[in-house]
């Protein structure tokens, strides 16, 4: 006799089977009637394509190729009865690196016609979609060129050290663009050639990195910490050049001749002083005129000439 529960499983899962081609040929339909819209109205151009989703209640993806868009349609709240549960959920697909801003989903009928979806998800859906993937596209473009970035600096770092693994001990093939990686001593790892153990965690541009070193020998941490902190050192050749005989040093004080001129009171009582400057400039129009130098002795030549005036 067969047993009543083996038998209670084979019609459940024929029926779960069923229920599910039922809901992938639904959504296979649906997406073909939906991009037909967008492609005959010449949305973004033109080129959407669909693929049925692997949702449990059923579902799809609109994509754009050209452009890199995503617009997911899936059923959401299966489980309740009546319209609540026949109602789409429609959402912007994003890079997963993307932590910006996303465009607020939307729930539509199930039960209205594919065109008439279309048209719902193009007027309360895509213009705000469209104003915030741009900045997705863009991370996710930045984050394959750091991923690749890693792949280039992981492949150097294999090649110049023996017995490098990934985390958790798995082959570093599986983790080609991996941002951190362990080596041990010999005497944990008989393919390691390392003096000491550690561990390097890229940056996730893959243009700088850490390094943690353990049980380090005095001399080897000095030279690393050598390495680290570079001294600059002068390099030349010695020279010879003559030296010049040095001068002689200038003397404290000097003494400057000269003439001391005092003041000549006017008889209004004023004083008559003749700067330095108007006495040099004086004693050189004497000299022009072939009259002794100094101001001394026109003033000599002046009183000569009186006293010849009142002789006899």
């Amino acid at each position: 006799m067969d047993d009543p529960t083996s038998s209670t499983e084979v019609v459940f899962h024929a029926r779960a089977e069923a229920e599910r081609h039922t809901v992938h040929a639904y959504f296979d339909q649906l997406g073909r009637e939906m991009t037909d819209v967008l492609n005959e109205d010449l949305v973004e151009g033109g080129g959407w394509s669909h693929r049925v989703s692997g949702r449990y209640a059923g579902g799809l993806v609109l994509h754009h190729r050209a452009r890199d868009l995503g617009i997911d349609v899936w059923r959401d709240k299966s489980y309740l009865k009546g319209p609540a549960g026949r109602r789409l959920t429609v959402e912007g697909c994003y890079s997963s690196e993307y932590c910006g801003w996303r465009a607020s989903s939307i729930t539509v009928s199930m039960d209205r016609p594919a065109r008439a979806i279309t048209r719902d998800i193009l007027r309360r859906f895509l213009p705000g979609y469209l104003a915030t993937v741009d900045a997705s596209i863009q991370a996710a473009r930045k984050a394959e060129e750091d991923r690749r970035a890693r792949r280039r600096f992981n492949r150097r770092l294999a090649d110049m050290i023996p017995g490098l693994r990934a985390s958790g001990g798995y082959d570093l093939a599986r983790e080609p663009d991996r941002t951190r990686s362990y080596w041990s001593l010999p005497v944990y790892d008989k393919t390691s050639t390392a003096v000491v153990g550690g561990h390097i965690t890229l940056a996730s541009n893959g243009e700088t990195a850490g390094i943690a070193l353990d049980e380090v020998p005095q001399e080897l941490a000095l030279r690393i910490l050598a390495l680290v902190h570079p001294q600059q050192v002068l390099e030349g050749t010695i020279a010879l050049r003559p030296i010049p005989p040095a001068r002689r040093a200038l003397s404290a004080s000097r003494v400057i001749r000269g003439e001391v001129v005092g003041e000549q009171r006017s008889p209004t009582g004023t004083a008559d002083r003749w700067s330095l400057t108007n006495r040099l400039a004086v004693d050189s129009r004497l000299r022009k005129r072939g009259t002794p130098g100094s101001v001394g002795s026109a003033r000599h030549g002046a009183a000569m000439s009186d006293e010849r005036q009142h002789e006899p």
